[in-house]
């Protein structure tokens, strides 16, 4: 299987020209010039820079409506839509959430679900995640805490259930990485790495984001 190497925050000129030409780029759409953010113009200038790369967009929905998603993922044409579903419990939020999928063409990938050595629960029902991908959704991340961090390392039986689920549903993976390519489990599609985006607070960072220069050694250690 080849292994999808996804980089949110990766949004930059710089760092784009140390990745590889086919890695996966996660770009966060945004109008005021925020850290981490592109607009319009910049998401179609990168596209130009790394033309075989793979350009994935999500939105903070509480500030665009469906309709201007819609228009923008039409004039922007990325390869992939991301998006947060609602939690499967809350049924009619989740039920119009794949309404609105339903209108969108682009493919998707969904995330991101936490899987915690005390808590697998976000793996426990498989319906939710069957009724993604029958609307377009070719790929879940998940947050792994972890397989290989031995502070919080999955059992051997939970690990083998959470091979045995992405061999159903195709994962992009987030964990304590130090090198992808002896990760343990083995169904995985590829990784998904957070950069720490210059200017933006520690606070709205996720938990293992890493700088530039350590996901480009990292991403070395499966390409090499």
């Amino acid at each position: 299987m080849t292994s999808i190497i996804k980089v949110n925050g990766a949004a930059r000129e710089d760092f784009l020209a140390l990745l590889p030409d086919e890695v996966w780029v996660g770009c966060r759409y945004g109008t005021e010039g925020l850290a981490g953010t592109v607009n319009r113009e910049e998401f179609l200038a990168l596209k130009k820079l790394k033309p075989k790369a793979k350009w994935i967009l999500a939105f903070d929905e509480s500030e665009t409506t469906h309709e201007e998603r819609l228009r923008l993922l039409n004039e922007l044409a990325p390869d992939y839509y991301e998006y947060t579903p609602p939690d499967p419990l809350k049924k009619a939020e989740f039920a119009a959430c794949m309404e609105r999928l339903a209108e969108i063409q682009v493919p998707k990938i969904a995330g991101p679900f936490p899987v915690l050595k005390d808590d697998m629960s976000m793996i426990r029902e498989r319906e939710p995640f069957a009724e993604m991908m029958r609307r377009g959704t070719m790929y879940f991340r998940f947050d792994v805490e972890s397989a290989v961090n031995a502070n919080f390392r999955l059992s051997a039986a939970q690990r083998r259930k959470l091979d045995e689920f992405w061999a159903e549903f195709p994962a992009l993976v987030n964990d304590s990485f130090d090198r992808l390519d002896n990760y343990p489990l083995h169904n995985q599609h590829g990784y998904d790495v957070d950069a720490i985006v210059p200017g933006t607070d520690k606070s709205a960072r996720s938990w293992n984001a890493m700088t530039s220069g350590k996901i480009v050694r990292l991403v070395k250690t499966l390409v090499a």
